[in-house]
């Protein structure tokens, strides 16, 4: 077939939506940028010129009624995204949507039935890094036995988060009900999906503690650090925040995973050096391993992995990993923290799935 159309719905997630456009800019096979919606004039129709040829729309459902769009990636805000992949799925155009997947449970119900009638795939970048997926890899293949534990966490200043490249302030990314919370929402549902796709098991209950600590002037948390008790009897935890001073640039903070198995652990760094190292008392690996990436394959070929996969996943007429469903489910183990933050205790996670889907 001829490359596939792809329009872009909502620029509000621009940390996600330039970089996938500036890949689909310099050639991809099979794959081109067609037009892009956005309902702010100046942002649309500036990224229109410099990307699609001034295919500019302020409205969404005009870019889905294009013949030349054949699929689109939604990275507008949070709450939005129900109507925006229903009305895709209306129209028969496959989604890659942004993550969180909705801000409630609800919505992200819709989302999983109209991935019935075409195809959504979750923009969860992590499982594309190059560095993690061989990390994945090497936990399939044994070299630290079974996992029981794990840590990731995450430390950014909350006046990083803008929501647009020129924007003074957080936006739509501090409004609750748009975003559905703040600094452990916003990375957060990347880790729970994280602990999903390694340890290959779904929650089981969680105990958590969210608050501002820095930035307390936010209507939104800056702070988040959640432990899950998985359904494998493993144990994860997961801090996301905001809460890192001022001066401390995203690039230079600490963004950590520590992976504890049964014969050796990993820890995972995608923006400081080492990116992986591996201890293991068992096989050819035995003893300590160091890996490290440079250029953009150390953290921008994500972007383009995830557009590659899009592409073969719609071309080819096969099922997307991860889905809608892997969405649903990550999203419900950040809000089931929230919840065990707000009661003060440990919350299941059967009740929070139980109101969706399964």
């Amino acid at each position: 077939m001829s490359d596939l159309g792809i329009g872009i719905i909502g620029l509000h997630n621009h940390y996600h939506a330039f970089p996938m456009a500036n890949y689909l800019k310099r050639g991809m096979a099979g794959l081109r940028l067609v037009a892009v919606s956005d309902e702010r004039a100046d942002i649309g129709e500036a990224f229109a010129r410099e990307y699609c040829a001034g295919n500019y729309h302020a409205d969404y459902r005009d870019l889905l009624d294009r013949p030349d769009v054949d699929a689109v990636i939604v990275t507008s805000y949070t709450s939005i995204h129900a109507d925006q992949v229903e009305a895709a799925a209306e129209a028969g155009k496959p989604v890659l949507l942004d993550k969180p997947i909705a801000t409630n449970l609800e919505d992200a119900a819709r989302i999983v039935a109209a991935s019935g009638r075409v195809k959504v795939m979750m923009a969860h970048l992590l499982r594309f890094l190059p560095i993690y997926r061989k990390a994945w890899e090497m936990v399939q293949e044994g070299v630290v036995g079974e996992l029981v534990s794990g840590l990731y966490s995450i430390r950014i200043p909350a006046d990083f988060i803008k929501d647009s490249p020129h924007a003074t302030s957080q936006g739509w990314y501090a409004d609750v009900t748009k975003s559905g919370g703040g600094g452990f929402i916003d990375h957060g549902v990347h880790f729970t999906d994280f602990f999903r796709w390694f340890f290959a098991s779904d929650a089981k209950d969680v105990v958590a503690r969210i608050a501002s600590l820095t930035y307390r002037n936010l209507s939104v948390e800056d702070y988040g650090i959640a432990t899950y008790r998985l359904k494998s009897g493993a144990i994860t935890t997961v801090e996301s925040t905001w809460h890192a001073a001022e001066w401390y640039g995203p690039i230079a903070s600490p963004d950590r995973c520590t992976l504890t198995g049964t014969e050796g652990e990993i820890e995972l760094h995608y923006q400081k050096s080492p990116q992986l190292e591996i201890a293991t008392r068992v096989g050819s690996a035995r003893g300590r391993s160091y890996f490290d990436l440079q250029g953009e394959d150390r953290e921008l070929v994500c972007y383009r992995k995830l557009l590659e996969e899009f592409g073969r996943y719609v071309i080819e007429d096969r099922a997307p990993t991860p889905s809608a469903l892997d969405g649903y489910h990550a999203l419900a183990m950040v809000l089931a923290a929230y919840e065990s933050s707000r009661l003060g205790r440990t919350v299941s996670l059967s009740a929070e799935v139980a109101a969706g889907v399964s």
